[in-house]
């Protein structure tokens, strides 16, 4: 057992935080199009800026959107149908959805593991071994809800996703659109904890099989657990499945909507419960929460210089280690 004095402890703690600082970084730039660049996204994806609700004013007449391609269904999922052991500390959102949509003909679903079970052994057994190989129970609930809304269609809401307008959700539907997510980092990205589809979205297979192709021992090698479940099942996953699917068909299927990342509270409400964060999903989280992605480069690139600085006060280190502390700097500055 190695003990390390207050010294090599400071300098341990001082490498992990910049460990976490870059892998998080990497975790953003990690959104970027490999074929154009980040915030390109609206060359191939329409962004929702706003949407008309003159047609929806009324909603205390029982009548739901007539005929949209989206069907009228909330779809949300758990490990049993008892949701008091969602969470400590927010409740969760199924009741909230039943209150606001009921009234309206829409059918509230809530899915549990056994259901998904039995979904993807009766229309998906290609995909059982991949399901059922994952180490983390949220890679399993993440390709779930695509599975979901594949089969039926409708909308799918993370349990930490409440209405904010019913008006809106009903004014997305009608907007003849194959499918539309939430944003994430900014409008970079798609996100996977609100999105609604029509039965049999083209673009939900395609990320199906993307799923299932970072479903394999690549995914392992990841180091942190939070990053291996964006990679392979989550928004890094289903962005990645979305830009490959725009390269291939161009645009001319401009069939898939992403909500501006201002115009989203007005449609839904995240409490971003992050029950299945580990303590480097807190860590990443909390700079994310706290830190903007200039200054993190600011910070990271302070850090290099100043680790380096200290090796030649110190002459505790080689002069090729100083010469890859200043290269590395020069590296985050481009």
């Amino acid at each position: 057992m190695i003990i390390l004095g207050g010294k090599g402890r400071t300098r341990l703690i001082a490498v992990g935080i910049l460990s976490l600082i870059f892998i998080f970084a990497f975790h953003l730039l990690n959104f970027a199009d490999p074929f154009s660049f980040p915030g390109e996204l609206s060359t191939s994806i329409d962004i929702i800026t706003t949407c008309a609700t003159t047609d929806f004013t009324h909603l205390n007449d029982s009548h739901s959107v007539t005929g949209p391609q989206i069907p009228n269904v909330v779809h949300q999922i758990w490990k049993t149908n008892d949701l008091q052991t969602y969470s400590t500390q927010i409740n969760a959102s199924h009741d909230r959805w039943k209150h606001a949509l009921e009234p309206l003909n829409y059918k509230i679903k809530l899915w549990t593991d056994d259901d998904i079970l039995q979904l993807i052994t009766g229309r998906y057994p290609w995909f059982l071994s991949t399901y059922e190989g994952y180490p983390q129970n949220i890679q399993r609930a993440d390709m779930a809800r695509l599975l979901v809304i594949h089969a039926e269609g409708g909308i799918y809401a993370d349990l930490d996703v409440f209405p904010s307008s019913v008006a809106q959700i009903q004014c997305l539907q009608s907007l003849n659109l194959e499918a539309i997510f939430a944003p994430t980092s900014g409008a970079h990205g798609l996100s996977n904890h609100f999105f609604m589809a029509e039965r049999g979205s083209p673009f939900l297979q395609w990320a199906l099989y993307e799923g299932k192709r970072r479903g394999g021992a690549r995914s392992r090698l990841i180091p942190l657990p939070y990053l291996q479940v964006f990679w392979s099942t989550g928004p890094t996953m289903v962005t990645a499945a979305f830009r490959k699917y725009a390269w291939v068909y161009g645009t001319l299927q401009r069939c898939l909507g992403l909500l501006d990342d201002g115009y989203t509270k007005a449609v839904i409400r995240h409490e971003a419960g992050r029950s299945w964060h580990g303590s480097d999903g807190w860590a990443l989280n909390y700079i994310a929460d706290h830190v903007r992605m200039d200054n993190l480069v600011l910070i990271v690139a302070f850090f290099s210089i100043l680790t380096g600085v200290a090796c030649v006060v110190r002459r505790s280190c080689s002069w090729t280690s100083i010469l890859q502390y200043f290269m590395y700097s020069d590296v985050l500055h481009r």
